[in-house]
């Protein structure tokens, strides 16, 4: 009789675990699970429902100072009812290590992380990141579907950063300005261009756009023409600006926009013509998420139509709304990391013919 009780329960356990080689999912996950097939107004409103009865929600934010305290203030005007405890003075690097080391010593504080995505590569190899499907990613403009995780839903991609060339159009002839990457190895341009220290999503973006063959040829001429290397990627477009140097082969465009804007004069100018490399800021939510409706919340609020007017604002990126400069015929090569072994022998052409200074 005995015998005859204990099979059927174990008959239920044996159900109820995972197969083999089938991730299980999290307390988080399995809530999503439950509201992908909701209507869409049913579903927002048992998100909306769980949120309140979580009352707040715990946010790393890596848009410094007023940027994140703005961007969130927009967020508790939506959601009056939740709390939200930001930090917001911490870089994209540091805070994928917080999260890391929290969950690694089990506290389970940070509900939602805004990171660069490259960031986010070794949260995702001890599985760190709840899987969130959400149909905001549905507002994404087409240039920009690339950002979007073909592994389902470990991260929301909602504004991105550009590398693009930028040059001194007081320096630089008509006839010199640079049309294509392999253009900062023209000897015009010996000893007059900048970039900054050795940045593996720099190059993962070189990577992405021209394959490791050229981008091996493309650092090897670069060092060959006596690259200023200097880091700070404001620092440098204020010294070109200032005529210490031609070009910017390494930098963020939206700086020297913003100078352009508020002084017209500024001998500031982007090479249109050269492809733009992207790499996407995303919110990805902990896997143990200790306020999963909350953080669902925010996830999906960073696509909503106020969120990205105000990316847009501070001339970064948005992804479901026109970029606030680039044209509309901007070549964009969306990115995420380069594969380990090629990152390293890219890392290691760039040090020794980029960065070796006799």
């Amino acid at each position: 009789m005995k015998r005859l009780i204990v099979l059927p329960i174990l008959a239920a356990l044996a159900a109820s675990l995972p197969a083999p080689g089938v991730r299980a999912q999290s307390a988080a996950e399995r809530i999503y699970k439950e509201i992908t097939a909701l209507p869409a107004a049913e579903r927002q409103k048992r998100l909306e429902d769980g949120a309140r009865k979580e009352g707040r929600l715990t946010l790393i934010h890596t848009m410094r100072g007023s940027l994140s305290i703005n961007h969130v203030a927009l967020f508790r005007k939506r959601y009056p009812f939740l709390n939200v405890s930001l930090e917001g003075d911490i870089g994209s690097g540091d805070a994928a290590e917080r999260l890391y080391a929290e969950e690694t010593a089990g506290r389970h504080l940070t509900d939602v992380i805004n990171v660069a995505l490259p960031d986010l590569t070794a949260l995702l190899s001890k599985d760190m990141v709840a899987r969130f499907i959400t149909p905001a990613t549905a507002s994404i403009l087409p240039p920009y579907k690339g950002f979007i995780d073909g592994e389902g839903g470990r991260w929301t991609p909602w504004y991105w950063s550009e590398h693009g060339i930028s040059y001194n159009d007081r320096l630089v002839p008509k006839d010199k300005v640079p049309t294509k990457w392999m253009d900062l190895c023209n000897p015009f341009f010996k000893g007059s261009v900048s970039f900054d220290p050795a940045e593996e999503r720099y190059l993962a973006g070189l990577h992405a756009i021209m394959g490791e063959e050229e981008t091996h040829k493309l650092l090897k001429c670069i060092g060959a023409n006596e690259p200023i290397i200097q880091r700070g990627h404001t620092q440098r477009i204020e010294l070109m600006l200032a005529g210490d140097h031609m070009v910017q082969g390494d930098n963020y465009l939206y700086h020297g926009v913003n100078v352009k804007r508020k002084n017209p004069k500024a001998p500031y100018a982007i090479s249109y013509s050269v492809p733009v490399m992207g790499f996407a800021g995303v919110a990805a939510i902990n896997r143990n998420a200790a306020r999963p409706h909350a953080a669902a919340l925010w996830t999906e609020w960073t696509l909503s139509p106020e969120s990205q007017k105000y990316v847009a604002t501070l001339l970064r990126g948005p992804i479901a709304l026109k970029h606030p400069y680039l044209p509309d015929d901007a070549r964009i090569v969306t990115y995420t990391d380069a594969p380990t072994d090629v990152s390293k022998r890219l890392l290691d052409t760039w040090n020794k013919y980029v960065a070796k200074r006799n």
